[in-house]
């Protein structure tokens, strides 16, 4: 577990560094410990994702927010202010270059359906985005857009998964994949199985459309889509799927064909969802060297 807690901290210093400086990781600070011990349940996890949140510190004019950042948002490098510890990211900018092949109407239609409303720029940050020739310099205002709601909406407008190999649908074959019956709780929540003998394939199923995904794509995934508009999403960063993605300690229907010859106790399969995220992970880093 301790080289597991040193991958996962590794990894994600190595994702902020290089890829999103400047957008803040702080809110998972408190969950290290809960990852290694097996106890970040959906209770403390909701915690954890709203705990640092300070409305007062979210106003785009607020001090320091004018220094132009990056971040990456489904493989896109995109520009950004930091407020508030979360990356506001210039929405025409991020409109283009991830969701350039979705009509407008779909885009404007998906963000009522998700309660999304973006502020604009302070004139600061507007001229900012000009100099850099991040947009049009006859542009009279931008909206931004906070990097947890741009991956809310390109999910539920891109990210619908691969049908599932057809042998996978056969529950003899699945239990002989010795899956883990998993969930994550973000944005409305979703159950599947993990195989981890597909990797590096798609190796997560969706329970309800059965399609297949990436650790890093299903923590997005969902079916039941939170559009409340008391509810505030802060923090999310795909990268850190491995303290999203939990052991599912609760039977549904249909669990008992996949899952009829194992007889793990839980303790185990938390063992195996660890080893599953260290070998994982292991592989992106190994991949990522030149």
């Amino acid at each position: 577990m301790e080289n597991l807690q040193k991958l996962i901290d590794s990894h994600q210093k190595a994702e902020l560094d290089s890829q999103q400086p400047g957008c803040s990781s702080s809110i998972f600070n408190g969950t290290t410990n809960n990852l290694s011990n097996g106890s970040l349940n959906k209770n403390n996890f909701a915690a954890n994702f709203t705990s640092n949140l300070s409305f007062s510190s979210l106003d785009p004019s607020s001090s320091n927010s004018t220094i132009l950042k990056s971040t990456i948002v489904a493989g896109k490098l995109l520009s950004c202010f930091v407020i508030g510890g979360e990356c506001r990211l210039c929405f025409p900018q991020m409109k283009a270059l991830c969701l350039g092949d979705i009509p407008t109407y779909k885009i404007d239609e998906m963000m009522k359906n998700l309660a999304i409303i973006n502020p604009h720029s302070s004139e600061e940050q507007l001229n900012v985005l000009k100099r850099n020739q991040i947009v049009p310099s006859y542009l009279p205002k931008c909206e931004l857009i906070t990097k947890t709601n741009a991956e809310r909406l390109i999910a539920m407008l891109k990210l619908t998964g691969s049908p599932a190999p057809f042998d996978l649908l056969n529950n003899q074959l699945r239990s002989l994949l010795l899956p883990l019956k998993v969930a994550h709780d973000c944005f409305g929540g979703c159950k599947g199985y993990l195989y981890p003998t597909l990797t590096p394939n798609p190796c997560l199923e969706c329970k309800t459309c059965h399609n297949m995904f990436k650790p890093e794509d299903f923590c997005l995934h969902t079916h039941s889509p939170t559009n409340g508009k008391n509810t505030c999403f802060w923090g999310f960063d795909a990268t850190n799927w491995p303290y999203y993605i939990r052991i599912d300690d609760e039977t549904t229907e249909g669990d008992e064909l996949i899952l009829f010859n194992r007889n793990q106790t839980f303790e185990e399969e938390e063992n195996r969802l660890a080893i599953f995220i260290q070998t994982y992970l292991a592989r992106q880093q190994q991949q990522s060297i030149p």
